[in-house]
């Protein structure tokens, strides 16, 4: 087997084998490019699931909602897995994959909070900040809301206030099951 040599080689090796990576900061652009290839994948085998991996640090809600609506408006399952360190919008992400194929591996960790993930909001300038706060708390109440329909409950208080261990997001049903669980 060749050596993959750029980042893109190996996205796409990974899209061949219906495998989505969500690596970086969720972003508008990257938001931009994990819908292409969802939509890409759902076209080509609607009956065939995807996977989306997800290892991505936090990001924006507005982001994070375009991958939710793409996810859930498509007729082929998306399997999501959890992996790495997980924050602000992006557990949401992983959520809102197909009931029963969302996974967490078992060092994942899940920061479900009200932010992007490292406390700010981003991109804003001066005469914008309310106008954007007021679409960004929106989008967190629609992501809170969706979030406790997917989990069957509201998350407790205290869970957005610590790291979720992989087995306490199955025990709050941010993910169905452990993926590839090691003693």
């Amino acid at each position: 087997m060749p050596a993959l040599t750029t980042t893109t080689e190996l996205a796409d090796r990974l899209l061949g084998m219906r495998i989505v990576l969500l690596a970086r900061e969720l972003d508008d652009d990257v938001a931009a490019d994990v819908c292409a290839r969802l939509l890409l994948l759902a076209t080509e085998d609607p009956r065939r699931d995807i996977t989306l991996q997800v290892l991505s640090p936090g990001g924006s809600p507005v982001a994070a909602m375009a991958v939710h609506d793409t996810i859930r408006t498509l007729a082929t399952d998306v399997v999501t897995v959890a992996a790495g360190s997980l924050a602000g919008p992006v557990p949401f992400v992983v959520a809102s994959g197909t009931p029963a194929k969302r996974f967490a591996l078992p060092h994942a960790a899940l920061l479900p909070s009200d932010d992007d993930g490292t406390g700010q909001v981003r991109g804003a300038r001066p005469g914008d900040v309310r106008v954007r706060a007021d679409h960004l708390a929106e989008r967190r109440r629609e992501i809170a809301t969706l979030t406790e329909r997917y989990c069957g409950g509201p998350i407790p208080e205290g869970s957005r206030d610590r790291w979720l261990t992989a087995a306490d997001a199955v025990s709050l049903g941010l993910v169905d099951h452990l993926k590839g669980a090691d003693s």
